[in-house]
């Protein structure tokens, strides 16, 4: 006998209770599709329906009941998902309208559902392609779901129950059900409980292991009273409030099972016990003795010892057994014990086959990758053609060689998500200063936000955001707090005149490096914002950002920190001369504890302190800025150490763009500190099989300053070292 906890058919009720249950959760309906027994829909349908209302982010019945209207500029086929909704919600809404009703019309309502969901033909299509043993196993099932049905039709006849009440006893007898295993074919069968036994089962039935534990089954008595008082409690109450006694309902159950087994066979029946079992010895069964008493022979048989060899011992249709048994097994509960155990097993594994020159793609030692090969590189950057790579590629090259192999070779795209995130609210952000800085000057700057604020809210894509829930529209209003603060720099800043929002740079027309095989690379991007000091006209570029950015040298020299250096060197390519910068903006409110200040004037200078562009300075131009630029000499250029930055830069994008077109991608994320991977660097671990604990050996470490034990430089002095070793980095 099998348990029916974990059949399909029990997951498809349990999914429908909670439907019903928690008010119609995304995760039950996402569920119930999921089991493959509702309705009739291919896979390819029911990915594209999981896909679209995860996008959504909807929950509750009248939000599913809504037409499907967001498409999200053409990418989902809103035709093709209605039709789906209906298909899917319709059967369900029929059931859900059911109240409070008789018993035997739930049952009737539900038999209709089942034929509308097409539940009984995805049985009987699931069912036709098995082999005849599964196939006789979901027979039992079947039988296993209804004798469950008509349990609950006997004992609740003629009364009222609802909906929920009869999906959740549905789903517990399911749960605590078994049903019985046939072999198509018989040979030696293992029974694993004598309470399934059916009269005439087969012609020839020979049933092992009958000793006392398996039949008949001792009752075990858990609760608080004993046999002997609930015997005393039924003879002081009055009939029909009788407690049942488990030693008593046992013993007639038992003779029931008894009666059956006698009469499993249609033709022979052969009894067995052990005399020993599980290494100890078993007491041979009352009932086989009642049948000796009556008159049936027996026969003992007995090992021969003398004639014993390693072949009777063990055998590899056993050690077969054993092993499918115990995969089985592993499928069924996998515990974090047999997870660790499977996984060390397959590192040893892994490192023997290497020691011994082979290799098993299943049990690899450590995660690897190989070059693409020429024809996959020529269709993937014909000579023709231009190769573009983008500061965002640069990084994640840096980052991990094969996060930018899965995400801009392959196309690996995060799900698309309606509800509002980390790149909304920048969008938002961005396009209110855009829109802000676009007006005339002939209102003041509060005015002109404000105006900026309101159309942009009621620009279709943010208004669709936003206004979603509540919990959105409140996300908002946080981020309109966020713009008028930030809007508190650009209202004060008289040294500076903003020329160009969202400005795109780069392109086919003017190269960013050129290879040593004299293939050309290009850079295209955008920049958030270009300035012009009004006191001699030196460009600046800003780049918005949601969170506290810096521009650090030890990240930069690694290829992790290009965005800046990328974006002067992209506008000097197309004329640029006189440059006063490049810098970040956060758009944030500052936060400051009041523990740390004497005052709440206190409390505003320091704040003010945090909103400051952060970036990188030429020295000549420092004395034109003014108090928002955070232009410390560690943060300011010289001519030379502004052209070595550009230099660099190009060498960084050089390096990654000859492996990117050798089609070279390694497993190697950047360890900042030797010990760990952060989890935005490890992002597809799934995919790679890289696991920081056993192979760090392989990540890509930091290149770091060589300095003398205990020494550590700051400020100037750490920005002259670092300048330093890009020097002879590029001397090389």
């Amino acid at each position: 006998s099998e348990s029916m906890a974990h059949h399909p058919l029990t997951q498809f009720v349990e999914s429908i209770l909670a439907l019903k249950r928690y008010r119609f959760r995304q995760e039950d309906l996402i569920n119930l599709l999921r089991t493959g027994l509702y309705t009739d829909l291919s896979q390819a349908d029911i990915d594209a329906f999981e896909q679209y209302i995860r996008y959504l982010g909807i929950n509750g019945l009248p939000a599913f009941q809504q037409t499907f209207t967001k498409s999200h500029h053409g990418k989902f086929n809103l035709e093709r998902l209605n039709a789906l909704r209906l298909r899917i919600l319709t059967p369900l809404e029929t059931l859900f309208a059911n109240r409070k009703q008789k018993a035997e019309n739930l049952l009737k309502k539900w038999n209709v559902f089942l034929k509308e969901g097409a539940v009984t033909n995805q049985l009987q299509d699931l069912t036709a392609t098995m082999e005849a043993v599964e196939q006789e196993r979901q027979v039992e099932v079947w039988k296993a779901f209804c004798h469950v049905l008509e349990q609950f039709a006997t004992v609740f006849a003629g009364s009222q129950v609802n909906l929920e009440d009869f999906l959740a006893l549905l789903h517990s007898g399911m749960s605590l059900s078994q049903y019985r295993t046939i072999p198509a074919t018989v040979g030696t069968v293992l029974v694993q409980s004598y309470d399934l036994i059916a009269p005439l089962t087969a012609d020839f039935v020979y049933a092992i292991g009958l000793t006392q534990d398996n039949l008949p089954k001792i009752a075990q008595n858990t609760s608080l009273l004993t046999d002997e008082e609930r015997q005393n409690l039924n003879q002081t109450t009055e009939e029909g409030a009788q407690l049942q006694i488990a030693s008593s309902e046992n013993l007639k159950k038992n003779r029931y099972t008894m009666l059956s087994l006698v009469n499993s066979a249609r033709k022979q029946l052969v009894l067995s016990a052990p005399s020993l079992f599980n290494e100890s010895e078993s007491k041979e069964s009352i009932y086989l003795q009642e049948l000796v008493h009556f008159g049936f022979s027996r026969k003992e048989k007995r090992m021969n010892h003398k004639g014993l060899s390693k072949e009777d011992i063990g055998s590899y249709h056993s050690l077969l057994s054993s092993l499918v048994a115990y995969h089985q097994q592993g499928e069924m509960s996998e515990t974090e014990q047999d997870l660790t155990f499977i996984k060390v097993l397959a590192r040893v594994m892994g490192k023997k086959l290497d020691q011994q020159g082979l290799e098993n793609p299943a049990l690899p030692s450590s995660p690897s990758s190989k070059p693409l090969a020429k024809d996959t590189l020529q269709a993937l950057y014909p000579a023709d053609k231009e190769f573009y790579l983008s500061t965002s590629g640069l990084t994640e090259f840096y980052r991990n060689q094969y996060s930018y192999f899965l995400r801009y070779v392959l196309g690996l795209q995060e799900e698309l998500r309606l509800r509002p995130d980390a790149r909304s609210h920048g969008n938002f952000l961005h396009r209110i200063f855009e829109r802000a800085l676009q007006l005339p000057d002939e209102d003041s700057f509060d005015q002109r936000l404000e105006q900026a604020i309101q159309e942009t809210s009621q620009e279709r894509e943010f208004e669709a955001i936003y206004q979603e829930n509540l919990e959105a529209q409140f996300t908002k209003e946080v981020l309109l707090d966020v713009a008028r603060t930030t809007g508190h720099i650009l209202r004060h800043n008289p040294a500076i005149e903003t020329i160009k929002e969202e400005a795109n740079f780069g392109g086919k027309e003017q190269a960013f490096i050129q290879l040593d095989n004299g293939r050309s690379v290009f850079v295209r991007g955008k920049v958030d914002r270009i300035d012009r000091l009004k006191a001699d006209g030196a460009i600046g570029v800003v780049d918005y950002k949601s969170s506290l950015t810096q521009f650090q040298f030890p990240h930069f020299f690694n290829g992790l920190n290009s965005q800046l250096p990328t974006y002067l060197a992209a506008l000097k390519r197309e004329g640029e001369q006189n440059f006063f910068g490049a810098m970040y903006l956060e758009m944030a409110e500052p936060v400051q504890s009041l523990m740390a200040v004497k005052s709440l004037a206190g409390a505003v200078v320091e704040a003010s302190k945090s909103m400051k562009y952060q970036g990188l300075f030429l020295e000549k131009e420092s004395s034109h800025l003014g108090e928002f630029y955070n232009k410390n000499k560690a943060n300011q250029l010289t001519n030379e150490e502004f052209q070595l930055l550009l230099d660099y830069n190009a060498h960084l994008y050089k390096k990654a763009a000859e492996k990117i077109l050798a089609g070279q991608f390694a497993i190697n994320p950047y360890t900042e500190n030797g010990r760990s991977i952060a989890p935005y660097v490890q992002q597809h671990q799934a995919i790679t099989g890289f696991e920081a604990n056993y192979h760090l050996g392989q990540a890509r470490f930091l290149e770091k300053l060589d300095l003398a034990d205990g020494k550590r430089l700051v400020g100037e002095k750490l920005k002259q070292a670092w300048f330093e070793k890009i020097r002879e980095e590029l001397n090389r």
